[in-house]
């Protein structure tokens, strides 16, 4: 799978430098984690072993990845997100260039391709990954990562570096001291997010992190399958909610990783969830 820089290249067939390319859950305790989401989504997994990279699960959907989980090497679990470059080796320079260390070397994971790990300037971690020409990532649909955000106190350190990497523009939402949003393009795709922390809720524990929407089967629907989670070991954070793009959720799994459901059949208008605790445990 060739990456190209938007505006170069014809988008058909093409994934664009910058774009959200590949999931991965860190867990301390794979074997709940993989019990957990494929009760949740109706995922089956390809286990792969490598000399060099160690084990990894891949998670299908109906036969298509959409995920991977590994296993965490310390005591937190937490989703990965993993953005598309052509020469991961150069963008990591890059990255460093402009504030960013790296925490995980170049490793390449057969049939994903070479990737690594960085904490940016903003104190968030996030990936990237230069795609094997056989690289497939299902999205957009139930099962499958819909949306991400970076949630982060320093908004305009994550929006400055980010434009700089990749070339985003960006429309922004909301005030900067209440509830400042902003959204990230490629051409005239929106890709990502950006939120600014609400200061009201921000403690000594609270860290900058990307949340992952994963969709929801509208015969499902939101509601229920919170109920499922709630049954099967996971945590409410956010309670279900309507927006302009959805009816979503707020969870963390057995296993304490945090992510987001989201059903975008159900698109209203907005509503207030009964509980607020994005950032806490």
């Amino acid at each position: 799978m060739a990456v190209v820089v938007p505006g170069k290249t014809p988008p058909q067939w093409q994934l664009y430098a910058g774009m959200p390319c590949w999931i991965e859950l860190i867990t301390t305790n794979l074997d709940k984690a993989r019990e957990f989401y494929a009760t949740l989504f109706d995922w089956e997994y390809e286990t792969h072993s490598d000399p060099v990279s160690g084990e990894h699960v891949i998670a299908l959907r109906e036969g298509f990845p959409v995920a991977s989980l590994r296993e965490a090497s310390g005591d937190q679990s937490q989703w990965r997100l993993y953005l598309a470059t052509d020469d991961c080796a150069a963008k990591v320079a890059e990255a460093e260039e402009h504030g960013a260390v790296q925490t995980v070397p170049i490793n390449s994971v057969p049939k994903i391709g070479r990737k690594a790990v960085l904490d940016g300037p903003s104190d968030a971690e996030f990936g990237l990954l230069e795609p094997e020409e056989s690289w497939e990532f299902d999205v957009g649909l139930p099962g499958t990562l819909m949306w991400a955000e970076l949630v982060t106190i320093k908004a305009q350190t994550a929006d400055n570096f980010f434009q700089e990497l990749f070339g985003y523009t960006y429309e922004q939402f909301g005030t900067e001291h209440r509830s400042d949003y902003s959204v990230w393009y490629l051409g005239d795709e929106s890709v990502l997010a950006r939120v600014s922390m609400i200061r009201d809720f921000i403690t000594e524990s609270t860290h900058p992190h990307w949340l992952l929407y994963l969709g929801v089967d509208a015969e499902v629907g939101t509601d229920e399958l919170v109920r499922t989670a709630i049954a099967n070991g996971g945590r409410v954070r956010v309670d279900p909610y309507d927006s302009s793009i959805g009816r979503m959720a707020v969870l963390r799994d057995p296993t304490g990783a945090r992510f987001a459901v989201i059903d975008q059949t159900q698109a209203g208008e907005y509503g207030t969830a009964a509980n607020y605790d994005p950032y806490e445990d």
